[in-house]
C-alpha cells in the first residue's frame, strides 16, 4: 500500500556538485524546474521509498542514516527559483553498511513551490521514530 505518491526530481550529492553556473543561472528564470538529474514517480510505502523513473531507486526505511530539509554545499539555494524562497530540497542520507549516498528530492513541484517535500519529511520523521 502506497502512503504517498508524487512526482519526484532527484539526483545524488556527486552528480549536483558536478554542475556549472550555467546550471544556477537557468533555475532562476520562470519555467524551469530546480537543478536535478533524474525524475520520476515516488511511492513511499511502510517498507521505504521507491522511485520509478529512468532511473530506479529503492530505499529502505532501515538503510535512511538521516532526513534534512534544507540547502548544503551540495544543494545550493543557487539551484532554485527565487533562492529557495518557496522550495528546499529534501536531503536523505542512507547506509546499508556497505555504502553512504546522499540523494536530494523535489517532490510535486510547481511554480509555486514543491508541495510534498514537508509532507515527505513529517511522515519518514514519524516512520523512524
Amino acid at each position: 500500500m502506497n502512503l504517498l505518491e508524487a512526482r519526484v526530481l532527484w539526483s545524488y550529492d556527486y552528480e549536483l556538485e558536478s554542475k556549472t553556473g550555467i546550471n544556477n543561472i537557468a533555475a532562476q528564470f520562470g519555467g524551469v524546474p530546480p537543478v536535478h538529474n533524474h525524475t520520476g514517480t515516488l511511492f513511499l510505502t511502510n517498507e521505504g521509498i521507491n522511485i520509478q523513473g529512468d532511473e530506479e531507486l529503492i530505499i529502505s526505511l532501515a538503510d535512511i542514516e538521516e532526513a534534512y530539509v534544507g540547502f548544503d554545499e551540495s544543494y545550493q539555494r543557487n539551484f532554485v527559483k527565487n533562492l529557495g524562497l518557496l522550495c528546499q530540497p529534501l536531503r536523505i542520507v542512507t547506509n546499508n553498511n556497505l555504502k553512504k549516498r546522499t540523494i536530494y528530492l523535489i517532490l510535486d513541484y510547481n511554480y509555486f513551490g514543491c508541495a510534498k517535500n514537508l509532507t515527505l519529511f513529517d511522515m519518514l520523521q514519524e516512520m523512524l521514530a
